[in-house]
Order: C-alpha cells, then structure tokens, then sequence
C-alpha cells in the first residue's frame, strides 16, 4: 500500500506507507540514483518487519546510492514524523554511512539522520520528527541513501517506510499478510493494523466482502494499541468461494466505536484464487553442509536417521559447501547459487518449502508436522534415464490454480557418497547434489489452473564428482523464486512409465451411478425434482486408481457439473459434463466412438479419428498453441517443420467432449 499525500485536501495524515511487498525494485513511485542493480526486493525480514523488504548489496566501488520516495505534498504542515525499520549488516574495514535525507520541489538532499557503524546495526525501528524547511512543501521527497566505500558493507535492510502527520484518532489496516494468495478449502482472512493516530486504540470493527458479495463484520475489543503499535487479526467467518480467482476487500468500520479521522488508510485487497483441487504437499528439505563442519557432524547424527524414518514423505537434497577451512571437496559453483539465494551465512543450516528451520531434530519434526498440514496446489509425475553419462529427465507438472513468478529445479544427486570425507569424522554422506539441470537458476515456468507443464531435460554428467553411477537420484521442486515457498517436491522415477488412461468407471450423484453410464460417453442430462436449489454432489469413479478426478460443481441449478479426469502421465485428459435440469425427469445418452490419433511417435502429420466436428489445437509443452484446426470428422494434421518434443493436442468436441492427449513429435519432422 503506498498513500501519498499529492492528492488529499489538508488535515491528511498518512503520506506513505511502503512495506516493499510488491515483489519490486524500485517500488511504485519510487526511484533509484545510483547503483540501481545493487538494490532489490528481498523475502527477508532482517530489518525485523514481515514478508519482504529493500535490500542494498555490496558494490566494489566508492559511490553514494539513493533510495527515493515519490513525491508528498506537505503544504501547511511545520513537521512530519518519519518511521523505518533497518539493519545494516557491517564488513570489516571503513563502511559507508548510511542516512536518510529529505528534500523538496526537486533541489538539494537535506541530511537528517546518519549512522556510520564499525559493527552490524540493528534490526531496529526509528523514529525522526522532521522540522526543516522541506516540510511544508507541495513536493517533499525522502531518500536513503549510503555514500562512501560500498565493498566494506554486506546489506543494508529497510522495512516499514512511514511518513505521517498524528491526527487524533486514526488505524491503518498496514496489510493482509496472512491471508494466502491461493486457498484449498474454507480460511479465515488475516492481517495488521497499525496505530498512527494520537488516541490509543481500544476497539476494532473490519468488515471483509468477497466479489461484491456479503459483507462479514468481526469485533476486536480489550486492546490497548499505542501510537504504532501493531495487531494481527483472524477475522471471524471463512472464504469458501468456488474454483477461480476472487476479489477480496478488507477495511476498518469503526476504531473505539466511531469513525476514525483518515479513512483512506482503512482498506486493503488481494486477489484470492480457490484451486479446483488439493492434494498432499510433499515438503522439501533442503540442507547446507561440510565434511569439514564439525556442528554438521552432530546434526547429522540425528538428522540422517530421521530423514531414512521419513524417506517416503519428504524430499531431500544435500548442498556441499566450500567452507569452513578448505571446505567440502565435493562443493559445486551451483550449490554455491542455493547458498546465496538463501544469504547461507553458516553451516549446517536447513530450509524447509523455503523457510529456515532451527537444526535440530524435535524443531525438524515440528516443521515436517506443519508443512505436511499445508494443501498441495500441484501434482507432477517424472522420469529419469541414464545412458551411459547421459540422463534425460523428463515429465509433467498438473496445477490446480495459476502460479507466476516460478522456477523449477532438477537436481541429480547420488544417494551415498564416501570420497568426500575430510574433518568432521563423518565417513558417509547422502543425497549429494552433484547437478543441477539446466542449471542452479532453474527454469522459469508459468502455470495456469489445470493446463499440463511439461518438460524434458538431457544433460552429459562426464566432470560430475559422481562415485557410483547406478547410485545417482533426482530431486524435482517448483518454486516462487520471490516468496522462496515451494509448492511442490517429488523424486523422479527411473525409467518410469505412466499410463495414459483418462476415462471413468462410473459417475455417482448423491451416491448413486448416473444412469446408463458409459466410461465412452462424456455428456449427460440429468432432471431434478421440480424446486431442487441444491447442487447434487458428484463423484467420478476412476477406471484406472491413479488417474486424477477433478470436480468442478455447477454454480447453481439449472448448471453443469465438469469431471476433469487426468490419466497418470496427467497429460492425457478427458472431460465428462452433468447439465442437471430441474422440473422433469429423463436422461441423455449419446452414442460416441472412441477417438484415436495415429502414429505416435509421429512424423510428418498424425491422424485423428473419431472426433465428429470438433476443434483441435497442437500445444508445446509450455502451452502454447502452434497449430489449430476445425475439423468436421477424420482428419490428418500437417506437422509442417515442429521442432522435435513434447506436445500436447486438444481436441474439442461439439458433444462436449475436451480431450487431451500426449503427441511425441520425432526431431528431423
């Protein structure tokens, strides 16, 4: 939330909120002078606030940088109080000063806080009343800035930036952290209020409002919030919206049971997507060591026999590392990359789906308690081949609701080492990230809800510290690259085949199979009683155990119910569709052939049978659509001059049928 004060008549109170939240660098508004790719968005919280913060890196020179705010407009005003969290990690050697400085209509920077620190500072939160002659104007401006030797700082981190004028009663809802962007089920929304006005705060009132649907009010009573203090909230009642993206307003009503006197600062909102379907999230540990790290001995002594307890449930990958002394001798220039997106500073240290976790056992098993508890928003199946030093790795991934901003990461690793023992006196070591593919950066990826991602990756191992080559495992995980938060984790499997199975057994509406059901027909009419305003409950019986059914209910009556079946490669997919009726009874069953595309692997063109009018589109992997076609019965498609790979066809059918099916096109098409 960014407020500034160029557009609000005078009494106005909250110039600028910015948490650095926007995943961003600058952020809205703001600029940079000087250095602008040592500054970046961080999903850290070292200056102590929540979230994500500004982070300066290091630079080697002798420089001054600024972080400027957009413009406020301070007319009238003779002093304004300005608020920040920091932490300025130190490097030995003469660090640069950092300061805050304001300015106004553009002219010369005016100093008004500075530190020049031998050692670290903070975190800590500070708070200026600013009096100079840039108050009081229509374009007033802060900066933070550091000037002097820039190689002789690790970071410098800034939360929380504030810029207010006190009225006397005044909360500001600061933001819905809490609330996530991506729900599975009923769950409550949550956020913080700040005090910025001069009157404690004794009493809230926030009211929440899906959609423009009803609003849900909830009463918070028996506080006591001084000027910036702080209050985390559960509101009462539980967002249970169907299957896509939803608009979610939150805001204050009343503070001490009155209208407070800046209402702008009083509402937050955030998209919130419902996915279509939830599976069981399998958590990644991640773990940073040496076999020249004496704590890492001790760790591991508990760790490795609680990992072979949990093997089944967890996904884990080891990261060598080249420090203390002489360091791991099997540490790689990618594990060095995990390292420095994590700021690794010591070792052992752990990251679990993302998150630093204590290294110790009953605090492992605490977060293995809590991470299994957290919905899975994606499933994905993977194969591994070795021929020779080469390993192809191949798969996909199926989400249930749309994800940007990812990355996925392929590492080989081998399940037991010995050659690497140095120091510590461990002798064995596990799961040992030797690659990763295509590398440590990953592969951007972008998912969209129930849209199959496909990949296949073909790397030569030749230079790896591999000991045993029949020994060698791959770990796969997707990951927002901002948040750090790990969707999903999973092995894959070697030389695995997945079936392309994708039809139903049977379909039962309130426990009862649907009339006449044939696993080849996909669209149904079924009548309701007269006055029936109650969605039935569907469920698809799959044919084969590990297909995946996904049910999309009818909003209401008349409506359709949608049966997204996936067969386990969760690429080849066939739809079944319900259109209940109400005031009659009677069913629909449509005689339809089975559709085939012929020859796969294919060449040249393919054939497709089967289909009766329909739409069919060829998409890459990735799913973008490189071919389409209206058909109105058997057709050959031209594969023209495709690049060799995975694609995925879409068939759509007049009868309501939505197939899709896996098509290998052969290199040298």
């Amino acid at each position: 939330m960014i407020l500034t004060g160029m557009c609000y008549p005078a009494p106005c109170q909250t110039f600028l909120w910015e948490p650095f939240d926007a995943g961003q660098m600058p952020p809205p508004g703001w600029t940079i002078d000087g250095l602008p790719g040592q500054w970046s968005a961080s999903c850290t919280h070292h200056a102590g606030g929540l979230n994500s913060e500004a982070r300066f890196t290091y630079a080697f020179e002798v420089s001054t940088t600024r972080l400027i705010s957009p413009p406020m407009n301070l007319s009238d005003l003779s002093s304004v109080k300005i608020s920040f969290r920091h932490f300025y990690d130190d490097y030995p050697g003469s660090g640069p000063v950092a300061g805050v400085a304001t300015r106004s209509n553009y002219g010369n920077w005016h100093s008004v806080w500075e530190i020049n620190p031998g050692s670290n500072a903070g975190p800590e939160w500070v708070d200026l009343t600013i009096t100079n002659t840039d108050v009081g104007q229509q374009a007033f401006q802060i900066c933070f800035y550091l000037n002097g030797n820039l190689d002789n700082i690790e970071y410098w981190y800034l939360d929380d930036v504030l810029v207010f004028d006190p009225l006397n009663l005044d909360a500001m809802l600061t933001t819905l952290t809490g609330t996530p962007p991506h729900i599975g089920g009923p769950s409550p929304v949550k956020g913080m209020v700040m005090n910025v006005g001069l009157t404690p705060v004794t009493s809230l009132e926030i009211i929440w409002q899906l959609d423009n649907g009803v609003t849900q009010s909830s009463d918070f009573t028996g506080l006591s919030l001084g000027l910036q203090d702080t209050f985390a909230f559960i509101c009462s009642g539980l967002m249970d919206p169907p299957a896509g993206n939803h608009f979610l307003a939150v805001w204050i009503n009343r503070v001490n049971d009155m209208a407070d006197d800046f209402p702008e600062n009083d509402t937050c909102s955030s998209v919130v997507e419902r996915s279509s379907h939830v599976i069981q999230r399998v958590p990644l540990f991640e773990e940073f060591t040496s076999s020249t790290c004496d704590p890492c001995a001790v760790f591991n002594a508990g760790f490795i026999p609680w990992c072979e307890q949990h093997g089944e449930d967890i996904t884990l990958i080891k990261y060598p590392m080249n420090w203390p002394g002489a360091g791991d001798p099997y540490y790689t220039e990618e594990g060095g990359v995990r390292r420095d997106y994590y700021e690794i500073g010591f070792v052992p240290d752990l990251y679990v789906n993302g998150t630093a976790v204590p290294t110790n056992i009953p605090a492992v098993q605490q977060v293995f308690d809590d991470a299994t508890d957290q919905p899975g928003f994606m499933d994905m199946v993977s194969r591994h081949t070795l021929n020779g030093t080469v390993i192809q790795v191949e798969g996909t991934v199926l989400p249930f609701a749309s994800f940007s901003g990812c990355r996925m990461h392929i590492a080989v690793m081998e399940k037991t080492t010995h050659n690497n023992t140095a120091t510590n006196g461990e002798t064995e070591f596990h799961h040992v990230m030797m690659k990763m593919i295509p590398g440590a950066e990953g592969t951007m990826a972008e998912f969209a809800d129930r849209q199959p991602f496909s990949f296949n990756e073909t790397i030569d191992l030749t230079g790896t510290f591999f000991e045993e080559w029949d020994d060698l495992i791959v770990g796969i995980f997707i990951q927002n690259s901002f948040t750090r938060e790990v969707y999903q984790s999973g092995y894959t499997v070697e030389n695995g085949l997945f079936s392309s199975e994708a039809r139903l057994s049977d379909i039962l509406i309130d426990g009862i199979s649907v009339q006449g059901f044939d696993p080849d027909v996909f669209a149904y009419d079924v009548y309701l009683p007269p006055g029936s305003t109650t969605v039935p409950e569907t469920e698809g019986i799959p044919v084969d155990t590990n297909e995946t059914v996904i049910v999309i209910p009818a909003f209401s009556l008349p409506g359709i119910t949608t049966l997204d079946v996936f067969a386990q490669d969760l690429i080849t997919r066939t739809a079944y569709t319900i259109h209940f009726f109400t005031g009659g009874v009677g069913t629909d069953k449509k005689t339809v052939q089975p559709i085939m595309v012929y020859p796969n692997p294919a060449r040249g063109s393919i054939t497709v049978t089967g289909t009766g009018p329909a739409r069919i589109s060829l998409m890459s992997a990735g799913g973008i659509t490189v071919k389409e076609t209206a058909i109105l019965t058997d057709s050959t498609l031209d594969l023209g001059n495709l690049p060799g790979g995975i694609y995925i066809l879409k068939i759509d059918g007049a009868d309501g049928r939505v197939i899709y099916k896996k098509i290998i096109v052969l290199p040298g098409n």
